[in-house]
Order: structure tokens, then C-alpha cells, then sequence
């Protein structure tokens, strides 16, 4: 029955052929000159086939039962001819955007790209597709295709699998300023137990910081209220963003200090920008992300008795870390200035008065800027 089936198939394709007018062609080519193979192939269907001075070459290729358009295809493939039809001529050249008989061979079409720049699709094309492909100088999201109808659609049908929605994740960035003694503190004592392995982990609930550190000696915990601790830890920020796959986004804190200072018996001013910024740029890896980071700690190094300098760090690096997953990136140390209040004894508290029996000193201290980065699925995970 199946072959019933096929048999009737190959008969009404034949007569459809026919009635047509077109003549199937048989014949076998063996390193034959594609001029000499062009002209039988005209001779045998009495179809004018014109091919220009770029076409040349051997074929060798067997025909059998097919129509002359088929058959040009097959004997223009080996050497990357191609051919058109002209006002009921057949002509043949070799279509490329450098010869002058390009535009017989091509349409151009649009595309509109819905998720990434134009630029940025072309350059994921395979190298032999782009120089059939156009952007549009006033719309960065829309490219031209100006190519035969074949390639055309080629590139179409790729562009459209890479124009696919760009991946997207949420980061909890959060910026700590630490005393150095306590930073240490960190990595030496707190709570203990015998427990080990590789791990470190906080959190951040209210006025409480919790974190806590699992290694080969054991494992340390720690919490303080950031309230009660304000001297020695502080959140400097703690910021939730929203960003997607290959593109750069900037988290930053900054604010401007003001010096007042004496110089030649003229009153001056120096400002001094602080403050910190994040730029992070994400790219997903399966069921990881990896993280591009740079991070700058703008400051002012205070001695109390002269203006303070400005005073610029940061680091750059990359992490790959597991979608859902907390941790500490990096830290940077900065000197600064801290105010230390002494006062007698009963007689500092008295109101009004209690300041003739205050003293107001400084002293350097020593601190850092703790990184810590989260990261949670988005709605393209």
C-alpha cells in the first residue's frame, strides 16, 4: 500500500513537471568545465543559461530526473555560484557583495531585534554570514540582510534562535565598614564548635550581623548589633539590583566633606569626595554566574592637625559563585580619624556644664570596607 502510495506521488510530480513544461534533465558530469556542463545543460531543456567571466572551474556531479533549476543547484555548489533568473533568462555569477553583479541575486530584508543591539547579534553570526549584513545608523536595534533568498533566510532563522530573551539575576550587594580589631576578630575567635569543613556565611536581620566561619579547625559564629557596635561595624549600604546577562551595572555611596583650613591668614575650603563604588558585570554559566567586579574606596586621610588627603583603592576581580549562594568578595583598608570623648567622672554628665569637664581628643584607627555579594535567580532562570 505504501508503495501505491509513493508510486502515485511520483506520477502526479512528474505530470505537475510536465505540464509545466519543464523537462527533467539526466545526466553525469565528470570533471567536466562548468561552462562546457552549463551549455549541455541548456542544450537538453533549450533554456538560455549566461554565465559571467567569474565562472569557472570542474564539476562532477550525477542527474538524475531533475529540473534545470535543481540541477543548477547542484552543479553551481561545489563552486559557490549562484544563479537567477532574468527576464526568463538563466544568469550565473558568482554573488558576492564585492562584484558588481550582486544586486541580480539579492533582497533585502529587515530585522528587528527584540532583546540585544543590532551590533551585538551581528557579531555572534559566523564570520562568512556578516558581510551580507547591514546596521541601521538611526535604530541600534534594527539590521538590514542583503543576500540571495537562500542565505537570507539562513541568517533570519539563525538571528532569531540568538535574539532569544537575555538571562537576568538579583544581587544583594552590601558594603560593611569594619574596625580592623574586629575584622580580625573574624578569623580568630567568637563561638566555637568542633564541626569542619570550607564554608563561609552571613546574614543580616534588623539591627543584627551574623556570620559565621567553618574551616578545618572548626567553626566559629559571631553576632553583632549594629546598633551597639555603631564605633566598631557599620552597613554602609545594602542595596537589591536587578540586572542582566552581559550588562554592566554601577552600585555607588558617595558623599562630599567639607575642611575648613587657614593659609596665610585666609580662611580656605577643601572638599573632599567619599564614598564607595560597585560596578559589576554578570555572565551565566549554566547553573553558576560568573562575576566581573571592581570596587573603589574613595576616602580622606585625617591626622587631625592638618588637612586631610584625598585618597582613592580598589580592587578588581572575578568570582564564579552558585545562583543562591552569599559570599565575601574582597576587603580594603583605610586609615581614618575617631573622635574619643573623656570626662570627669559625675561632673561630665552635668548639663550645660559637664562640657568645661569634657575632653575631645582623635586618634587614627585602622578600618576596612567588606564586600559581600548574593545572588538569587531571576525570571529568566
Amino acid at each position: 500500500m505504501i508503495k501505491i502510495k509513493i508510486l502515485i506521488l511520483i506520477s502526479i510530480f512528474l505530470m505537475v513537471t510536465l505540464a509545466m513544461g519543464q523537462k527533467l534533465i539526466n545526466e553525469s558530469f565528470f570533471e567536466m568545465d562548468l561552462r562546457q556542463a552549463l551549455s549541455q545543460l541548456s542544450y537538453d531543456t533549450g533554456q538560455t543559461i549566461i554565465a559571467d567571466d567569474s565562472v569557472g572551474g570542474y564539476v562532477t556531479v550525477d542527474l538524475k530526473d531533475v529540473t534545470l533549476e535543481r540541477a543548477l543547484d547542484l552543479v553551481l555548489l561545489a563552486g559557490g555560484f549562484s544563479w537567477t533568473k532574468i527576464n526568463g533568462v538563466y544568469f550565473v555569477s558568482l554573488a558576492t557583495p564585492s562584484s558588481d553583479k550582486f544586486r541580480y541575486f539579492t533582497t533585502t530584508v529587515e530585522y528587528h531585534s527584540q532583546n540585544y543591539k543590532s551590533a551585538d547579534l551581528v557579531s555572534l553570526l559566523p564570520q562568512y554570514m556578516r558581510k551580507y549584513v547591514n546596521t541601521a545608523s538611526g535604530d541600534p536595534y534594527t539590521l538590514t540582510i542583503t543576500a540571495p533568498k537562500e542565505i537570507s533566510s539562513r541568517i533570519i532563522l539563525l538571528l532569531k534562535k540568538l535574539d532569544k530573551p537575555r538571562l537576568e539575576i538579583n544581587l544583594e550587594i552590601t558594603v560593611v565598614e569594619v574596625s580592623d580589631s574586629l575584622f580580625k576578630k573574624w578569623e580568630r575567635d567568637w563561638g566555637y564548635s568542633t564541626s569542619t569543613g570550607t564554608s563561609t556565611t552571613f546574614s543580616i536581620s534588623g539591627d543584627w550581623f551574623k556570620i559565621n566561619v567553618l574551616n578545618a579547625l572548626g567553626s566559629f559564629t559571631g553576632s553583632f548589633n549594629l546598633n551597639r557596635t555603631s564605633e566598631d561595624l557599620k552597613v554602609l549600604s545594602d542595596s537589591n539590583i536587578h540586572v542582566l546577562n552581559g550588562a554592566q551595572s554601577k552600585i555607588y555611596s558617595k558623599t562630599t566633606r567639607v575642611y575648613q583650613y587657614t593659609e596665610n591668614n585666609t580662611v580656605k575650603y577643601k572638599s573632599i569626595e567619599v564614598g564607595v563604588e560597585t560596578n559589576i558585570l554578570p555572565m551565566f554559566m549554566g547553573k553558576k554566574v560568573v562575576l566581573n567586579i571592581s570596587q573603589t574606596l574613595s576616602s580622606a586621610e585625617e591626622s587631625g592637625a592638618t588637612i586631610p588627603s584625598a585618597v582613592q583603592q580598589g580592587i578588581q576581580t572575578t568570582i564564579i559563585m552558585n545562583i543562591g549562594t552569599r559570599m565575601s568578595v574582597a576587603s580594603l583598608s583605610f586609615k581614618t580619624l575617631a573622635s574619643v570623648e573623656s570626662k570627669i567622672p559625675l561632673l561630665g554628665d552635668i548639663p550645660l556644664v559637664g562640657k568645661l569637664f569634657t575632653q575631645l581628643s582623635y586618634k587614627n584607627v585602622q578600618k576596612r570596607i567588606v564586600l559581600f555579594v548574593a545572588s538569587k535567580g531571576g525570571d529568566g532562570q
